[in-house]
């Protein structure tokens, strides 16, 4: 019996928002599944170490996975994410937990919350995805005018220094069968504009459901950032970059050379 198969284009400089809508209830299983339960020590100790710290914003919050050990330490946590499908099963983690936050859709290159807060996190690639100078201004003055004065500015990127010395443009980076039968594969077909600082990072996604079969293709450029230009960006908006980390992770320094992510924590100049 033949399957069904139905291919989708691609969505260019929507920052893989129908691939976000593809994936959303199953996100939190795809990757690594150890990174809530490394992510919240570092954060907890980073908050302890740079008190005070309760009032924390997530702007892009997702699934609210790694927010949610926050508030169950008394941390209150608002979150904003620029995807209606997250923040659905953000709202529905937070139901199951019984707990409670603000949770909202917003775009963090224009946040109007008309209040400042102790820390501000952008986790997960999020601040990679912002590849025009002009949005990343945008970004980080909004930051600015919502934490307040030596208030923290948590940045988890791509540390890309790393990936691009050793490059795996095509491979299967995702193959997971959900406890409903479905299957999600996810290929990355990827290539690097380095006079330009872009990755263009593309994403051929398969979802089989029973004999169907639905191929999506999805691409968007990420801004490459290595430590000298955050630090030139964030000093030029008004932040002061005072810990570097190379994972979120507690002891994980930055390795140029072989660290996963390059996490800047900053304070509000």
């Amino acid at each position: 019996m033949s399957s069904r198969v139905r291919f989708s284009g691609s969505e260019r400089s929507q920052a893989h928002g129908r691939w976000y809508r593809t994936v959303a209830e199953h996100f939190d299983h795809l990757y690594d599944s150890g990174r809530v339960t490394r992510a919240y020590p570092f954060l907890h100790d980073l908050f302890r170490r740079r008190a005070p710290v309760l009032d924390v914003l997530d702007v892009a919050c997702g699934t609210f996975a790694l927010d949610l050990p926050l508030l169950r330490r008394s941390y209150r946590v608002t979150g904003r994410d620029v995807s209606k499908e997250m923040l659905r099963i953000a709202r529905r983690r937070l139901e199951e937990s019984g707990r409670s936050a603000d949770l909202g859709q917003a775009d963090m290159r224009t946040l109007r919350l008309d209040r400042e807060f102790d820390a501000i996190l952008c986790l997960g690639t999020a601040f990679n995805y912002l590849a025009k100078a002009i949005d990343i201004r945008r970004a980080l003055r909004g930051f600015r005018g919502h934490v307040r004065k030596d208030g923290l500015l948590v940045l988890d990127l791509t540390n890309f220094d790393a990936w691009i010395r050793n490059p795996q443009n095509a491979r299967a980076e995702v193959d997971y069968r959900a406890p409903d039968g479905r299957r999600i594969a996810v290929f990355g077909f990827n290539e690097q504009d380095l006079t330009r600082s872009i990755h263009l990072a593309r994403f051929l996604t398969v979802v089989q459901t029973g004999r169907g079969i639905d191929i999506r293709f999805d691409e968007a450029p990420l801004r490459i950032w290595t430590k000298d230009s955050l630090t030139t960006a964030l000093q030029g908006n008004g932040f002061k970059p005072v810990e570097w980390w190379g994972d979120l992770r507690l002891g994980a320094r930055y390795d140029r050379r072989r660290s996963p992510r390059l996490v800047s924590v900053s304070t509000r100049a």
